[in-house]
């Protein structure tokens, strides 16, 4: 899992360099640090890795000092984020966009093509309030986590 979690990684910096707009290489990052995830599962819980994207439920498997030392790893790499007050609800956004930006399309029925494209400036015009976000890709978020992860792991 670690080799494969790493060509994901490595597959995703290639894909960023790429041009165009595509959720790619955040999905493939997405994937990566998943994989990572079911790696410390399996090596400090001693459990096979449930085969579901669930990061929350893959979290809450690890004992609580492995918990605790990723979330102070992922402090000391990105500073305060999102993690420090609710690392379950993060953890389980990063799940859902795993599964959801595969399919993008399901959370926009029933729009026109003019209505789509109207959601993003419209977005940002509102100021970008996060609650009203389709999406939140907590970047930092996944970066820390993944480092975190790999140092976890021995990587």
């Amino acid at each position: 899992m670690l080799r494969e979690s790493e060509r994901w990684a490595e597959a995703a910096s290639a894909l960023s360099g790429t041009e165009g707009l595509s959720d790619a290489a955040y999905i493939l990052r997405l994937l990566s640090f998943e994989l990572l995830l079911k790696v410390l599962v399996e090596e400090h819980a001693g459990v096979f890795a449930p085969k579901h994207h669930r990061y929350e439920v893959l979290f809450e498997l690890l004992p609580e000092p492995v918990r605790e030392r990723l979330l102070e790893l992922v402090g000391e790499r990105i500073g305060p984020s999102a993690l420090a007050d609710n690392p379950i609800v993060v953890l389980k956004e990063l799940g859902e966009n795993f599964v959801a930006l595969r399919y993008p399309w399901e959370r926009y029925k029933g729009l026109s093509e003019q209505q789509y494209a109207a959601l993003g400036p419209t977005w940002a015009a509102q100021g970008s309030p996060l609650g009203a976000a389709v999406f939140c890709y907590h970047p930092e978020e996944l970066y820390g986590l993944t480092h975190a992860a790999k140092a976890l792991a021995g990587c």
